[in-house]
């Protein structure tokens, strides 16, 4: 009998039968794993439950807790959502998967529902998961597929297939119901067993599911409502144009110079930027301070530029201040559970000198600001500032929002704007664009840019920002007077043309090659757009380069 020798991520090795299962395997870690194993990756490939182990190698196992097992899992609660919703609702219901919030994706239903129908879907998709029913994996041809789409009247789907270069594309079966999910799916619907249902009235339904930090609870819905309104805003301005989905913007670029979309994408843009200015003006003897924050590539340093400017010409004269100036030096960096220093936490800056310094400014006391450098990793003093008459301090950083600053300064003289790339584009209408991917893609570019690094290095910091930002960034985004919205409708088409050559460069052996293969997937569905057109005081030019507001 022939055995080979699997590499546990604990680093234990283990002895099994040469052909075994990835199930049989499951089987004997069980009680390592209580939330159940969603997939595995053997050799940096990602494997099903019945796929066989024929060779040595690393296995590595994933539940729900970690972020590929954590995608696989929303994709299939996502399937399962919509069949048990149009069993409930009628064949003839329109569901689109639109964004992330709150722990969870809205999906709008173009059609009248209750409460009672959505308990009887949540009643229903119980069901199928006691029942353990397989996603089956289908591999057809694009032509076939596109045929299939056709006849059930799903141009979305035909759209985001037509512009996609492969001519094999990979279907899902659920019982008799077939769809195009981009990426892997669990092996069955036994997994999902952590969920909830949440209604946000005439609107749609929040598909509700633990987050990597949640342990397998599922928390009960938050509406965010600023934040929600922002998303439908520009969801209502893709309406107005015809680009909701990937598809329908690769028709507008083919159709129209892609010029158009751009100028287009940023005159909406700017217009927000410049009322939120107005509000501020309006309110100038009340408002003393703008505090800009969000999550990491965002945009915050060219919002807080852009906005700098607006105030100006409206009769302001801002200054502007980074958080990051206010770090402690490097030497005396609080460190992380993991060991490493938590640049993330508030416990990093300097609040003290912070708070300090902002409300002498406040008072009209000249004040010599730090500004930080990263290379000693010092604090070093040489900005002269004293605020005069029509002065205001514009303020950005990742805890801009945060109470704990500025607590001797009253609320009512502080301006709060939450800043994100709120993007609200579909690849069609099962198949949502991440918010968080395109933030990476964003600073993938920038890093390669700014810093030298490697994809692979920007992804292996990623996890510490984003945990960063779940403990720094969203709690506060309540506190927000405004919520701005940084994304553009054309800037993937862009990012595409930058990002592609150093994703390519990541090979099959990087601990990261499927997170890398998982965004090259999505720049498949786009077309590429020249940067020549995005004007220099673009919030993208912040991550591609050429940016009017870069010394």
């Amino acid at each position: 009998m022939q055995t080979i020798l699997i590499t546990l991520d604990n680093g234990k090795k283990k002895e099994f039968v040469k052909g075994i299962k990835l199930r049989e395997i499951i089987n004997t870690l069980k009680k390592d794993y209580p939330y159940g194993v969603i997939c595995g990756k053997f050799n940096n490939q990602i494997i099903n439950y019945e796929d066989a182990l024929l060779k040595n190698g690393k296995l590595s196992l994933y539940d729900i807790n970690t972020r590929d097992g954590n995608k696989i899992y929303e994709k299939g609660l996502l399937f399962l959502f919509e069949i048990c919703a149009l069993e409930v609702l009628g064949k003839d219901t329109n569901i689109i998967v639109k964004y992330s919030i709150d722990k969870g994706v809205f999906c709008k239903i173009n059609s009248k529902f209750t409460e009672e129908d959505i308990k009887k879907i949540k009643k229903l998709m119980l069901k199928k998961v006691e029942e353990d029913l397989p996603f089956i994996k289908i591999e057809t041809s694009k032509a076939d597929a596109m045929e299939y789409y056709k006849s059930i009247k799903r141009e979305d789907k035909v759209r985001s297939l037509f512009y996609r270069t492969s001519k094999f594309v990979t279907l899902y079966k659920l019982e008799e119901n077939y769809s195009y999910i981009i990426g892997d799916l669990p092996y069955s619907t036994g997994i999902l067993k952590y969920f909830d249902l949440a209604v946000i009235k005439d609107e749609g339904v929040v598909v509700q599911m633990p987050s990597i930090y949640d342990n397998g609870k599922t928390k009960k819905y938050i509406h965010h409502n600023n934040y929600f309104n922002s998303l439908e805003e520009y969801s209502n301005w893709g309406n107005n144009l015809n680009i909701n989905n990937l598809g329908e913007l690769n028709e507008f670029i083919t159709n129209n110079n892609s010029g158009d979309i751009i100028q287009l994408s940023e005159i909406m843009q700017n217009y927000k930027l410049l009322s939120i200015a107005e509000e501020i003006i309006l309110n100038k003897e009340t408002y003393k301070i703008i505090l800009i924050s969000g999550p990491s590539s965002s945009g915050k340093t060219t919002t807080s530029m852009k906005l700098s400017l607006y105030l100006k010409s409206l009769g302001l004269n801002p200054t502007h201040i980074s958080i990051d100036d206010y770090f402690l030096e490097r030497k005396n960096t609080p460190l992380g559970p993991n060991g490493k220093p938590d640049f993330e936490s508030l416990s990093a800056v300097d609040v003290k000198l912070f708070d300090s310094q902002i409300s002498k400014l406040l008072k009209g006391v000249k004040v010599t600001l730090p500004t930080f450098n990263f290379i000693e990793g010092k604090k070093e003093y040489k900005r002269v500032v004293q605020l005069k008459e029509n002065d205001i301090l514009v303020v950005e950083g990742l805890h801009a929002l945060n109470e704990k600053l500025l607590i001797n300064i009253p609320k009512k003289n502080k301006f709060y704007i939450y800043v994100s790339p709120l993007t609200y584009l579909n690849i069609d209408n099962d198949n949502r664009v991440s918010m968080t991917d395109l933030r990476l893609l964003r600073r993938i570019v920038r890093d390669s840019r700014t810093r030298g690094y490697t994809p692979s290095e920007t992804i292996n910091n990623w996890s510490d920002v984003r945990a960063g930002e779940e403990k720094y960034v969203f709690p506060y985004q309540d506190n927000a007077n405004v919520i701005f919205n940084t994304s553009l409708a054309y800037e993937l088409g862009v990012l595409k043309t930058y990002v592609e050559p150093l994703l390519f460069t990541i090979k099959d052996d990087d601990p990261n090659y499927q997170t890398v293969q998982r965004l090259i997937e999505l720049l498949k569905f786009v077309l590429p757009i020249p940067s020549e057109f995005v004007p220099q005081v673009s919030i993208l030019r912040e991550f591609i380069g050429g940016s009017y507001f870069e010394s």
